[in-house]
């Protein structure tokens, strides 16, 4: 009788082994993917951000600025917010640069911010890769 409760014991020791291992891997890919959801939203706020100071004048350094200072928690940097403008609808595309105190896109032009943003990932043991890229764009009129 010992032997048989010893035997169903370890049976399920061994089974334990094998699904704690899947659920700890689904409960860090969940926390992965939440920490994605909420960085990528952040980085959708900094295009927003971007694109608002920009559409109203603003010069690049301070659109990318506002990029930057709206991703809160995120280490944003002017490097990763292009800017740029198109006079045609958006069919074609140019780098946007300053005149003086404003941009140089002209009234009624389209403006696109892109913000580019490496999220670090934190189960990096478990998953490939030590970042991901997460990219938003958004474009609005020049007032």
């Amino acid at each position: 009788m010992k032997k048989r409760n010893q035997l169903q014991r370890g049976a399920a020791l061994v089974e334990f082994a094998l699904i704690s291992t899947l659920l700890f891997l689904l409960l860090f890919g969940i926390i992965e993917i939440g920490l994605i959801l909420g960085d990528q939203a952040q980085v959708g706020q900094a295009a927003r951000e971007a694109a608002r100071s920009a559409a109203v004048g603003s010069p690049v350094g301070i659109a990318q600025a506002a990029a930057v200072s709206a991703g809160t928690g995120l280490r944003l940097t002017s490097a990763g917010v292009s800017l740029e403008k198109s006079a045609d609808g958006g069919a074609t595309w140019s780098a946007l640069g300053d005149t003086g105190g404003t941009n140089n896109a002209a009234s009624g032009s389209l403006i696109r911010a892109t913000v580019s943003y490496a999220h670090p990932l934190v189960t990096t043991l478990i998953f490939s890769g030590s970042t991901r890229l997460l990219t938003s764009k958004m474009v609005m009129q020049r007032e």
